[in-house]
């Protein structure tokens, strides 16, 4: 649910604030231009949405050692990192910094414990592991690359990606779950 409404309130902030170019510009300078209310609800509730599932909806899923019980946590504070981009915007300077790079850290570090747990117990099967390691790679390559609108918003996009494919994957699980105790 996280990256859909993310996407969603992206693309209404994007349209309301024609001087805001893709690709161009931060995501950021969105939550301090005229469609900053659109803007900050998409990364408040999508961290908030983060921190729930990474707790509720992955943490059951994974084994309890080391990279199983580190992936959700780190996850979890992820997500308050995002939700905290949208209550310091641009505007908060420094803080806003703190808490953008803080976010994308703490994913990249959740993203490279899960691929850790994924690769050692197959929790949650081969395609969740791909993805999740392809993200963590890319992430990887992003950071490398440095800190600009371009690879923030190449980051964001494949953790939208993978954020959707989890989550279908999750959903899934507990459906067939949930089927086989019906019947």
């Amino acid at each position: 649910m996280a990256p859909i409404w993310f996407v969603v309130l992206y693309l209404t902030a994007m349209s309301m604030d024609h001087s805001y170019t893709f690709y161009r510009d931060y995501l950021s300078d969105l939550g301090v231009g005229r469609g900053h209310l659109a803007f900050n609800a998409a990364v408040i509730g999508a961290g908030a949405m983060t921190l729930a599932f990474a707790l509720l909806g992955l943490a059951p899923a994974l084994r309890r050692d080391w990279a199983g019980r580190g992936a959700p946590m780190m996850l979890a504070v992820g997500g308050a990192f995002l939700a905290c981009v949208g209550v310091f915007t641009e505007d908060a300077g420094a803080v806003h910094y703190v808490v953008s790079v803080g976010f994308f850290m703490s994913v990249l570090v959740a993203l490279l414990l899960l691929s850790v747990s994924l690769w050692r117990t197959g929790a949650l099967g081969r395609i969740a592991t791909w993805v999740t390691t392809a993200t963590l790679a890319l992430g990887a390559l992003m950071l490398l690359w440095g800190f600009n609108p371009q690879t923030e918003t190449v980051a964001v996009l494949a953790e939208v990606v993978w954020g959707l494919s989890i989550a279908a994957i999750r959903l899934r699980a507990l459906l067939v779950v949930g089927a086989s105790h019906a019947g």
